[in-house]
């Protein structure tokens, strides 16, 4: 079973990796200099053609505060070189074949019970421990637990920004505040933030009906990027498409796989909680090709730049199960996209854990905190929730600073960015969505912050964050972004941030029952 793989590859790869010393980097980089900072930021023009995939990140919105000058890339094919400190040919020599070791550990370990990795266990709502790692087992009861002071005091300041970025033109609601865009992961968190925002009694049902009547009649009636799948973003206003070649007969530059399928997620959890508006949601997934969105069994994605039009796979670990769960809600084959590839063994602090080996491969806590409050936990060889918890409550200790590392909108350039457990053969980088390095980049995220809390209740590391997460809120009508490095507050208010706070407060008044409901309720 799933739990076997995860257990045995823990076991093997971990023991080898411990007793040998060492600490592995991903082969591919092992061997290269470091670059300086100018390198970095220059991508090379070739890699649009040459790269197998550019679609590591997920569509991201421009930032209010960016001016005409400041170009935004949302979805930069090039790769920045890895950021390695210079070593001597003796270490890189014996830091390549301890690597070679472990990924052999690992591999055979997978090898020993791929067969098992079909398997899937009934949707859990334990955190099972793993390794030396936390174990949270959460009550299943019928009974809502009511909110903290503290905690309607969070949902009331992430309301406000509900209703202040609310178009109630369009149902949609600003992505950033002051910024009139919205992806198909935003529209997916403005759902969650409305749904949730019911559950948690602070909204009333008929309200909740009206607000969802208008967003689903605008997702049914969006112009759609070459007559098949919503752009990559659009307008809160007028629901037209926005962005690069919105004005031309294309509808936009494309479509991204991830962001549709966080969408389709929050669609199914909305028929299911909302059976009203169930045939409404096909009659919107039948308008869209979903099926384009699918290729050998994966997902993919599609980028216009110019007069080509690129069309490759999308999603990385993490991040690639997570929305792939949203299309097989849909009645789609993604079965590849759940196949152990495309990964290496990494140990950060004494931890396993697994890295993509492809381009571009952002590795935050984001999906997996996204999935065990949505969808529930089930055991799958790919959530890494409890190594990630672990690896933050160790770097919080070793910084004497609370570390909660997520993608997250920024209120300074690059405006967006992904601070990734482990990248480019480094553990804690910040990068923009390009792949350039981020100077005093965030290091505390109150929206996953706030997630971990809940699904993490009685750890007294999670209680910490809960805490950390009010007092930044303290002085804002809405809940800021999180904290930079240097402590300075990241006031981005976004839809993402407050929303995922709004579902987590749901998801613990739901008694740490995940928010979608089986279908036979």
């Amino acid at each position: 079973m799933a739990k076997g793989i995860r257990h045995s590859l823990l076991k093997q790869g971990l023991q080898f990796l411990l007793i040998s010393g060492a600490v592995a980097a991903l082969p591919v980089y092992a061997t290269l200099e470091a670059p300086s900072l100018s390198a970095l930021e220059q991508p090379s023009p070739t890699e649009e053609d040459d790269s197998p995939s550019f679609y590591g990140s997920r569509a991201v919105t421009k930032s209010p505060n960016q001016t005409n000058t400041i170009k935004i890339e949302f979805q930069r094919r090039s790769i920045a070189p890895p950021i390695l400190p210079e070593r001597s040919k003796e270490e890189l020599v014996a830091k390549e074949k301890k690597t070679e070791l472990a990924s052999k550990a690992a591999n055979n370990a997978i090898e020993n019970t791929a067969n098992d990795s079909s398997a899937k266990g009934n949707t859990a709502n334990d955190s099972s421990a793993k390794g030396n790692q936390t174990k949270q087992v959460l009550p299943i009861a019928s009974k809502t637990i009511p909110l903290t002071r503290k905690e309607l005091l969070l949902a009331s300041k992430a309301k406000q920004y509900i209703d202040r970025n609310w178009n109630k033109e369009t149902g949609l609601i600003d992505s950033v505040q002051g910024y009139h865009h919205s992806t198909m992961w935003d529209v997916g968190s403005a759902i969650a933030a409305i749904l949730s925002l019911e559950g948690i009694g602070m909204i009333p049902s008929r309200e909740v009906s009206s607000k969802l009547s208008i967003t689903l009649d605008t997702l049914e009636n969006l112009p759609l990027y070459d007559d098949r799948l919503p752009n990559r973003e659009y307008s809160t206003v007028d629901g037209l498409p926005s962005g690069r070649y919105s004005a031309s007969s294309s509808n936009g530059n494309g479509w991204s796989a991830l962001d549709v399928g966080r969408l389709l997620i929050w669609l199914e959890i909305t028929a299911r909680h909302k059976p009203q508006f169930s045939e409404q949601i096909e009659t919107i997934k039948e308008t869209w090709q979903l099926a384009d969105a699918v290729n050998n069994k994966t997902l993919y994605g599609e980028l216009k730049s110019g007069k080509r039009k690129h069309y490759r796979q999308e999603g990385r670990l993490g991040y690639l199960q997570y929305a792939a769960q949203g299309f097989q809600l849909s009645g789609y084959d993604v079965s590849d996209a759940y196949k152990i590839r495309n990964i290496s063994p990494e140990i950060i602090d004494d931890e396993l854990v697994f890295i993509d080996t492809r381009n571009l491969p952002y590795f935050t806590t984001d999906p997996y905190v996204l999935n065990a409050i949505e969808l529930g936990r089930k055991d799958e060889w790919w959530d890494q929730l409890d190594t990630l918890f672990t690896l933050q409550k160790t770097k919080s200790a070793q910084e004497n600073q609370l570390w909660v590392f997520a993608e997250d909108a920024m209120s300074k350039a690059p405006w967006f960015s992904y601070n990734n457990i482990f990248i480019y053969g480094r553990s804690w980088v910040s990068t923009s969505p390009g792949g350039k390095p981020v100077e005093n980049p965030q290091v505390f995220s109150n929206k996953v912050a706030q997630g971990l809390s809940v699904l993490y209740p009685y750890d007294d590391f999670a209680k910490s964050l809960h805490n950390q997460v009010v007092n930044n809120s303290l002085s804002y009508r809405s809940i800021p972004t999180g904290l930079y490095e240097n402590n300075a507050p990241n006031a981005a208010f976004n839809i993402n941030t407050n929303s995922l706070v709004l579902a987590s407060l749901w998801f613990k008044h739901r008694n740490y029952i995940p928010l979608i409901v089986p279908k036979n309720n």
